[in-house]
């Protein structure tokens, strides 16, 4: 059987390969069958386009991976897919499908979809089509939507042994065929290969949804296994830097330390970065001295906000009054920062922006990134200010980015974009600011950050 799995375009400005579809690529190919991945955001082309490329690849079957904030995107896909190719079955999944099965198979009017980690059960399913009979019933994580209802049975255990996976299938998205517009826009070299050597996340942020898509027990990769990775990458697709995209890279000290040796015993000359950032308050100085030393040259923070009370209201934990000396503490190893922020959380007052403005300038972050509040399907905002006000309605999806407002509290949607534009202009509005990211900003990059700037002004 001939499977083609889609990721969907999307208003991004970044482009990375589709790490999810390349694990589950890896995974059908291991059961026999041939797949083409087809990625839509890597060449920004949108339904129409998309339908013309699947139809050329000939597909027996189409799996469209659905990240919330491409929602729409994948729907104008799904709706021509419907149109143009009705008798070629149609799986989804995805962490927007994981989230709201019953909302997404419904809307979409798809039959088949797959909550949960999916690489042991879509290669079943794979087999079953191809065997010209349905998945049978007692498959877990499937939803099926049977006229007006959706069904979903047991979702499976999430996968404990990580290295029981295959490499992603990156003859499929080859780094070097990407455009140089890596996660959070800014790389060093190019090429740039992305990999997780986590999954899960103990902590219970209420923006994040995190703990839905991958579980509150965090798993991890041996180190052998994630540079056995990184050293294909370099071999094969000649990557320089790696981009660690887990969502808790740090968590445990050990795990982080023993990657950082890996790579420096096997001798690889490349350059690495976290931009979904780490828990500043995980790091020590010897620890930073080993991740520099083995090509570490940047670090992200979540740090969302400069108020304590809207930390403390939000359920991160951090104390504010620890992460100057976190900053300067890695700065003095010759490592760049970064702080996310969001404007407009739970709690969020015109005073509690000002003090995140005024934090965001007192700490010595090399850079800073201001979004506004999206509400996640599968975060606890989602299900408190979206799904529980929506039972009579259909989910607005246009909010599910971080330039358009989600008003909350007091704060109606121009004073939200309004001081998501102050923040950005305060904050790089400063010389030393500007320069720094003028300076590391390569020339394919140009043009997308401009239109980053301007989606701030907007």
């Amino acid at each position: 059987m001939k499977v083609v799995l889609v990721a969907p375009n999307s208003s991004a400005h970044t482009v990375t390969p589709p790490l999810g579809l390349g694990y589950l690529a890896a995974c059908v190919q291991q059961r026999g069958h041939e797949v083409a991945l087809l990625d839509l955001a890597r060449r920004r082309m949108g339904a129409e386009g998309g339908v013309r490329e699947l139809a050329l690849l000939e597909p027996d079957l189409i799996g469209i991976s659905i990240l919330s904030t491409a929602y729409l995107p994948a729907r104008e896909l799904i709706t021509a897919i419907k149109q143009k190719m009705p008798s070629v079955p149609l799986v989804i999944g995805g962490p927007h499908v994981t989230a709201v099965p019953d909302d997404a198979l419904k809307n979409l009017g798809v039959p088949l979809g797959i909550i949960g980690e999916a690489e042991l059960v879509f290669p079943q399913v794979v087999d079953a089509l191809a065997a010209g009979r349905s998945p049978d019933g007692e498959l877990s994580s499937l939803c099926r939507l049977v006229g007006d209802e959706v069904s979903c049975s047991r979702r499976s255990p999430f996968i404990d042994d990580l290295d029981s996976l295959p490499f992603p299938a990156w003859e499929l998205m080859d780094p070097r065929t990407y455009p140089d517009l890596p996660h959070q826009l800014l790389s060093r070299k190019f090429p740039v290969g992305s990999v997780m050597t986590s999954r899960g996340c103990p902590f219970d942020c209420t923006f994040c949804a995190s703990t839905t898509l991958w579980g509150k027990k965090w798993r991890t990769r041996s180190p052998e296994n994630v540079v056995d990775e990184i050293e294909m990458l370099v071999k094969d697709y000649q990557v320089q830097e790696i981009h660690f995209e887990d969502d808790n890279f740090t968590l445990k000290r050990s795990h982080a330390a023993a990657i950082c040796e890996e790579i420096l015993r096997r001798g690889l000359d490349i350059v690495w970065s976290t931009p979904n950032g780490v828990r500043i308050d995980s790091l020590d100085d010897d620890l930073l001295d080993l991740m520099r030393r083995s090509g570490c040259y940047a670090l992200g923070f979540g740090i969302e906000s400069g108020s304590q009370e809207v930390l403390d209201i939000n359920h991160k934990r951090l104390n504010l009054e620890k992460v100057a000396g976190k900053v300067e503490m890695v700065k003095s190893h010759g490592i760049e920062t970064n702080g996310f922020f969001i404007i407009g959380l739970p709690g969020e007052t015109v005073d509690t922006i000002k003090e995140t403005i005024s934090f965001a300038l007192k700490v010595p972050f090399d850079r800073a990134n201001f979004g506004l509040l999206a509400p996640l399907p599968g975060s606890a905002i989602f299900q408190e200010q979206v799904l529980d006000r929506s039972r009579n309605g259909a989910i607005d999806y246009k909010t599910f980015n971080y330039f358009t407002p989600f008003p909350m509290g007091d704060l109606d949607a121009r004073q939200l974009n309004r001081w998501q534009r102050r923040s950005v202009l305060r904050f790089y509005g400063r010389p030393h600011q500007m320069w720094h990211l003028l300076r590391n900003t390569r020339p394919g990059q140009v043009k997308e950050i401009l239109k980053a700037l301007i989606s701030y002004s907007n």
